[in-house]
């Protein structure tokens, strides 16, 4: 005969496919000790570079649970997020556009799947009882959540430290719903990548340097996202058309024959930025505010309009296309010496003389120090 806590997690398991989530399990805050253990150790190493949130991850836990109370089960959902359109460019600018990463195509998924949650949770207090809590967890709770979806039974770590699905590839949105529900949690599906090392080999910087982790502080779509200052001029050619983010260690990545079409329609590249970015329409963007609202409701706001132009003067740069020329000057001219940096780096890729003549002028009436340095390494190239 099944107990209570069997069929009140069956009902909710029910409910979240019900809701839409791809897949669903149930996992004991315990059973994550390793995860935390795992983080505090890449961390520990410096691999996780700027992201100082991560630095106080068993702090912010400790918080959590103070505000909380006690969290004897963790809710965890995956979104199949794939869609197999190919990132196009506009036929006029064959060179001047960048590519963005599948999971920033559609809607910000933070936001969309906190509403599912909240409708989820809805739903599940229904059968829960007055006593019933929850949380939801989107990224911004301390939860190590891919080794939360290893124990939940969703796949393993794949050596490029995203989890592999048996039915959906690397392709997963993850998320959690702690709750003081004891329920019945599930059980993990061992798996490894054998000698496949497709992903580290596709790497285009080496951040896949060691199986099984990462160095983010070498990773593209940390570089292009997460990074807030300059990137290192040894990185700044492997970057080539990525302007934000970066899948190539999931594309060549067997699991990827799994691949299906998501149903979120939220997802798909019709509800958002899509695969690509028009590099000239983004140099239109003269503030934050004209930023913020034109990619409003997606992951582009992760990167703020200096970052995204950085990345574009990379892009830029990189494309071999004397066509970039006039946006790579027009951003010497920009408030934020980030970009003028980047700029003046993109310039001395293409060469040629309008971009030096640009870039002496530059000389003449730059104040910024990173800017003069990378005018001058640009014109001594």
């Amino acid at each position: 005969m099944q107990t209570q806590a069997e069929i009140l997690s069956q009902s909710i398991k029910a409910a979240a496919l019900q809701a839409g989530f791809d897949t669903v399990g149930i996992v004991r805050p315990a059973s994550l000790e390793a995860g935390e253990e795992a983080i505090a150790a890449w961390v520990a190493e410096g691999r996780h570079g700027s992201m100082k949130y991560l630095e106080e991850f068993r702090l912010r836990r400790a918080r959590f649970e103070q505000e909380f109370g006690e969290i004897k089960s963790l809710i965890v959902l995956g979104v199949n997020y794939y869609s197999g359109e190919r990132a196009t460019r506009p036929a006029s600018r064959v060179t001047l556009s960048g590519r963005i990463a599948r999971y920033a195509w559609g809607r910000d998924y933070h936001g969309v799947i906190r509403e599912k949650h909240a409708a989820l949770i809805g739903t599940i207090r229904q059968h829960a009882g007055p006593d019933f809590k929850a949380k939801s967890c989107v990224d911004t709770q301390p939860v190590p959540e891919r080794y939360a979806a290893v124990q939940a039974g969703f796949g393993f770590a794949g050596k490029h430290t995203g989890i592999l699905n048996p039915r959906f590839g690397p392709w997963l949105f993850l998320s959690e719903i702690a709750t003081n529900l004891a329920l019945t949690d599930d059980a993990p599906e061992p798996g490894t990548c054998g000698t496949c090392n497709h992903c580290q080999t596709a790497c285009p910087t080496g951040a896949l340097d060691q199986d099984y982790r990462m160095d983010a502080r070498r990773c593209i779509a940390y570089l292009t996202i997460e990074h807030k200052g300059a990137i290192d001029r040894e990185l700044r050619p492997y970057i080539k058309d990525w302007i934000f983010g970066c899948d190539e260690c999931l594309v060549v990545c067997p699991f990827t024959s799994k691949s299906q079409e998501s149903r979120w329609k939220e997802f798909l590249p019709a509800a958002g930025a899509g695969p690509a970015l028009d590099v000239a329409e983004l140099f239109e963007i003269r503030s934050n505010s004209e930023y913020e609202k034109k990619f409003c409701g997606t992951a582009l706001l992760r990167a703020g309009r200096k970052q995204m132009l950085r990345n574009a003067c990379l892009v830029l740069g990189n494309s071999g296309d004397p066509a970039a020329v006039p946006y790579l000057v027009r951003a010497l001219q920009d408030p934020a010496p980030l970009v003028r940096q980047h700029a003046a780096w993109g310039l001395g890729q293409l060469g040629g003389e309008p971009a030096f003549r640009a870039l002496e002028a530059l000389l003449a009436r730059e104040t910024d120090i990173d800017v003069l340095q990378e005018a001058r390494l640009a014109l001594g190239r």
